[in-house]
């Protein structure tokens, strides 16, 4: 059972977010205005759906301590009141804000193929008639156990945002709580940490037949393709290395 565990992680990191070149690019501080303003755009479908597929899971957990744990990540995503900080959308969109995202943007965010099949996939694994084990390993465990969004050189999306890009405080919050807090904090909130230690102790605990299992690895094998389908078509559609590099000027 704890190979079976291990094995999922072992797929996220092997096709974690550093390994997309939109991501690389984003780091290396080279991301142009229309990317991280598409980056934001295209993000948002996949985010506002986060909690919602949440409670598809939670909903169905019989455990109530567990099931308690993904109330809390529920409440901390929906609310910021465990970390202080803000309802976690709103400071994604606050970041939208600063590389020149509109409010009516967001409202009318476009969802092309590669956004919808991302969503479609999320919603049929925690929110349908799918064992929920399979959205815990391609949903839950995917973002929460996200290897930090950091690269070679210790820059992380939270100090190359202030850093590099020059946001002002409210444009990178949502970077603190996000697999992307500076390098010598681990790049990973603690809030992060206890969230993936439960989608892990879920998968122990439910996942207890081989084909529960191997369904799980299915998912998160699917869920993995589909989010780089989508990471590189926001690069192929957004980005020209012929356009000026992003600074933000207040």
């Amino acid at each position: 059972m704890s190979d079976f565990v291990a094995e999922l992680d072992r797929m996220i990191g092997a096709r974690k977010k550093m390994t997309s070149e939109l991501y690389r690019t984003i780091l290396a501080g080279k991301a142009t205005r229309r990317l991280l303003h598409d980056f934001v755009l295209h993000r948002w479908p996949i985010k506002s759906f986060w909690t919602r597929n949440i409670l598809g899971i939670a909903s169905r957990v019989e455990d109530h301590r567990l099931r308690v744990l993904l109330v809390e990540n529920i409440y901390e995503e929906e609310t910021g009141g465990l970390s202080g900080s803000g309802r976690h959308l709103d400071t994604f969109a606050d970041f939208g804000a600063a590389v020149g995202v509109t409010a009516d943007e967001l409202a009318h965010a476009p969802v092309v193929p590669e956004t919808a099949a991302v969503v479609e996939h999320n919603v049929r694994v925690c929110n349908t008639g799918a064992h929920f084990t399979q959205g815990v390993a391609s949903v839950l465990l995917l973002m929460e156990g996200q290897p930090p969004i950091v690269d070679q050189g210790g820059k992380s999306m939270l100090s190359v945002m202030r850093d590099v890009y020059g946001l002002p405080e409210k444009g990178y919050e949502f970077f603190v709580h996000h697999a992307s807090a500076d390098e010598g904090e681990d790049a990973v909130s603690e809030l992060e940490d206890e969230h993936a230690a439960a989608a892990r102790e879920l998968l122990r605990r439910y996942c207890d037949t081989p084909g529960l299992r191997q369904d799980a690895i299915t998912a998160l094998a699917d869920a993995l393709e589909l989010r780089h389908r989508h990471f590189d078509m926001i690069l192929r559609t957004a980005y020209d290395p012929a356009e000026p590099v992003f600074r933000h000027t207040a």
